[in-house]
């Protein structure tokens, strides 16, 4: 009876501490902003750049959010499975406080290895690693408590024995290729071919900085990122291979007795690439003495008889360090601000000048080494897009430019740049340009990398931001530009003659005469390539495909470019696919107009790094893209004269093709000008008809919105169908829903068949 009875008590507390443990699930299910923006360094930061104090009652905050998070993406047999894994932690005695916050890690640990995420969100894998290495450590209960020093918090043998015999450790990339799967000697290997420097062991000094790492001095506290610990400046020079390595060891305390944190940045100076290295062991960071020497890349029981090692390339991915491309971006590998006073009124910029003599930027954009999922810092901001308090600096071989800004480098945008904005740009007053610069981050930070767009018919723009608005000027205008890449896309819009006038734009409030996309121009790489009548004067002949100026026929067979271009026939068989170097992918479609005789186009651009044109971002407070230099063309006006000359005249003005600059094809004799009336679309309130200077077919005399209405109802996007029922009901012809109704997908270009021909790169 007794053993029963202690056998029953046995099963109630089981139940009751399994109930404590399952009742932190609940705190999470009212899911808001993920607590964890990104980690770096040891620091964990939120949205907006700011650290964040690890304490017990964050820890809780977080598991329960992540866990409610993974949980997502378990079937019922997985969530029975996890309930039995969690009934078999409380089997170790009595579980409360951080000991809890440890159990309920472990639980976030075998959800990650039995979910979906596990294949493709090594950045949580990280974030996890990095709450675990925290829970090492006795942690405050609150924000407000303060211990007295930092002590590593211990479990009992019982719990430490039985848990780590449950544990079930996720790794990290599984299934993923990257451009470097290498760890270890490998990765070292890997590093030599491209010409990086490989560092001497952490620990090995030598006062001249080449035959071991030379003290450079401390950055202050105050102007650093990540706060609390001191933090040291050391460097490598190498002369073969060309180039330097930056280790900053950030130490426990002030004791400097021991190395927490250690990342380690080689730079070639010949090839511009860059590796990474940083304490941790399969992902696990760990903390040595200040006078230890650990090996680069691979164990050597010579030098560290634990052995221990620095990890690099592949083995760092879902590690405790975090994302280390998604800081270290731009043209600065480094992020080290110039003016950063290393002590004794040393200046981080004066290192690349004597006697040091270090090579601090790479001749071109650096090139990092690292796995697929990190950001590969493959791309720069295009000027016109930096705001001119900033763009003074932020060039080629001065401050360097800025990444491609987007919300794939969150770390960049929330803990490198936000804080920059008001400690330490621009100099020599800080936070002066903060206004600008936050509108600036604004606009790109919380967008995709590779944001779509598109141009379609009529033509209705919607931006690379997602705003969609009605421009109905006539003449060849810049859809959209990256001049960090050359890509340019320009369309050819030409007026439709009508004897009435369409109703408003909901975006713009103006109602105006319309015109059509008639052609398109392209630069890809090297190339231009056109796609417009085979004679201006014959709209309704053929539509004819030219690359430089030479007809080609898109096939099935995509067409090698070269330097990352591609061109191919759609999938729907009509019109072409583009996939050019810059990542940039659009679809061109024909449309007939029968009762017109002539083309018109649609316009897809699925992916796109570019920023500018009219089909550019929107900014801020501004109604439309901003101008070829950066400047803004302001809020709306009230006034709808004033609204229809900002748009159909400054604005259309501003993004014009010119001679110089036009890429399309012209019959001898023709230019742009041929294809321009600047006085179309006559003004709202000035009583003149839709009636061009450009040739045009007869007008067109009445409105069907009743066609519109039945060839539109299956379009669910409200603002797509609100275009398909201004196309339909102005041009009178149902086709005009074709490209709502069935839109263009873009080709997968990794399984079109190539014939592995290189592309006229010469012409």
């Amino acid at each position: 009876m007794r053993l029963r009875l202690r056998c029953a008590l046995h099963r109630v507390r089981e139940a009751i501490a399994a109930t404590c443990l399952a009742a932190w699930t609940l705190v999470g299910l009212a899911q808001t902003g993920e607590p964890i923006a990104t980690i770096g360094h040891g620091g964990f930061f939120d949205a907006q750049g700011k650290q964040i104090r690890v304490t017990q009652a964050f820890v809780e905050q977080a598991q329960s959010w992540y866990r409610t998070d993974l949980l997502t993406s378990i079937d019922d047999d997985g969530r029975r499975a996890f309930a039995e894994f969690e009934r078999n932690l409380l089997r170790v005695g009595t579980v409360k406080g951080q000991t809890r916050l440890v159990a309920r890690q472990y639980g976030l640990e075998w959800l990650f290895a039995h979910s979906a995420r596990h294949r493709d969100d090594d950045r949580l894998l990280g974030k996890l690693r990095a709450l675990e290495i925290a829970l090492r450590t006795k942690l405050p209960e609150k924000a407000n408590d303060r211990l007295p020093r930092r002590e590593p918090f211990v479990l009992t043998p019982l719990q430490a024995s039985r848990w780590t015999a449950l544990r079930v450790k996720p790794k990290a990339g599984m299934g993923l290729l990257s451009p470097t799967v290498n760890s270890g000697q490998l990765y070292i290997n890997e590093c030599m071919d491209a010409r990086v420097p490989i560092p001497p062991p952490i620990g090995q000094m030598d006062p001249n900085g080449t035959a071991g790492w030379k003290s450079q001095g401390f950055i202050p506290e105050t102007i650093q990122f990540i706060v609390g610990t001191p933090a040291e400046l050391r460097s490598y020079k190498s002369t073969s291979p060309a180039g330097m390595c930056y280790a900053l060891p950030r130490y426990v305390d002030d004791t400097l007795d021991s190395v927490q944190f250690d990342g380690v940045i080689c730079l070639s100076e010949e090839t511009s690439k860059v590796c990474f290295w940083d304490n941790q062991m399969s992902g696990v960071g760990f903390t040595f003495d200040a006078g230890d020497q650990i090996p680069i890349g691979v164990p050597n029981l010579a030098i560290d008889p634990e052995g221990r090692y620095q990890a690099g390339g592949y083995e760092l991915l879902g590690g405790t360090g975090g994302v280390c491309t998604d800081c270290h971006a731009g043209e600065n590998p480094y992020i080290t601000h110039p003016d950063a006073d290393l002590g004794d009124g040393v200046l981080w910029s004066s290192l690349s000048g004597p006697p040091e003599n270090l090579p601090t930027f790479a001749p071109n954009r650096y090139e990092p080494i690292v796995p697929a999922e990190w950001p590969q810092n493959d791309l720069s901001q295009a000027g016109p897009t930096v705001p001119v308090e900033c763009g003074g600096c932020h060039v080629k071989g001065v401050a360097g430019r800025f990444p491609h800004l987007s919300n794939e480098l969150p770390g960049y945008c929330t803990l490198v740049l936000s804080p920059a904005l008001l400690t330490t740009m621009p100099p020599p007053s800080p936070g002066s340009a903060q206004a600008a610069a936050e509108t600036f981050r604004d606009a790109y930070c919380g967008f995709p990398p590779d944001a779509a767009s598109a141009d379609a018919g009529d033509p209705h723009i919607t931006t690379t931001n997602g705003v969609h608005y009605d421009f109905q000027a006539a003449g060849e205008f810049v859809v959209l530009k990256n001049s960090a890449t050359g890509f340019e896309l320009q369309s050819r819009q030409s007026p439709v003659q009508t004897t009435f006038t369409p109703p408003p734009n909901a975006y713009t409030g103006l109602s105006s005469c319309v015109s059509l996309n008639t052609a398109v121009a392209i630069r890809a790489g090297k190339h231009r390539i056109t796609y417009q009548p085979r004679k201006a004067a014959q709209p309704d002949g053929d539509m004819v495909l030219r690359l430089n100026g030479r007809e080609i026929t898109a096939t099935e067979t995509r067409l090698d470019l070269g330097q990352g271009s591609w061109i191919a026939a759609a999938e729907s068989g009509d019109g072409f696919d583009i996939k050019t170097g810059d990542g940039t992918r659009l679809t061109v479609t024909p449309r007939f107009w029968s009762s017109q005789g002539y083309w018109y186009l649609d316009v897809n651009v699925h992916k796109t790094p570019a920023r500018e044109g009219i089909a550019g971002h929107v900014i801020g407070t501004d109604w439309l893209p901003r101008a070829p230099d950066g400047s803004s063309f302001g809020p709306r006006p009230a006034a709808l004269g004033d609204r229809h000359d900002v748009l159909n005249r400054t604005f259309a003005n501003a993004w014009r093709v010119t001679r110089i600059s036009s890429l399309f094809d012209y019959d001898p004799g023709m230019s742009t000008q041929d294809f321009t009336d600047k006085s179309w679309p006559a003004a709202p309130d000035s009583g003149l008809a839709c009636k061009t200077t450009l040739p045009s077919n007869s007008p067109l005399t009445r409105m069907h919105p009743e066609l519109a209405e039945v060839a539109c109802r299956r379009v669910q996007d409200k603002a797509l169908r609100d275009n398909c029922l201004f196309d339909v009901a102005v041009m009178g012809d149902s086709r005009f829903a074709d490209g709502y109704l069935n839109p263009p997908k873009g080709h997968d270009w990794d399984t079109l068949p190539c014939p592995g021909k290189k592309g006229r790169d010469n012409e």
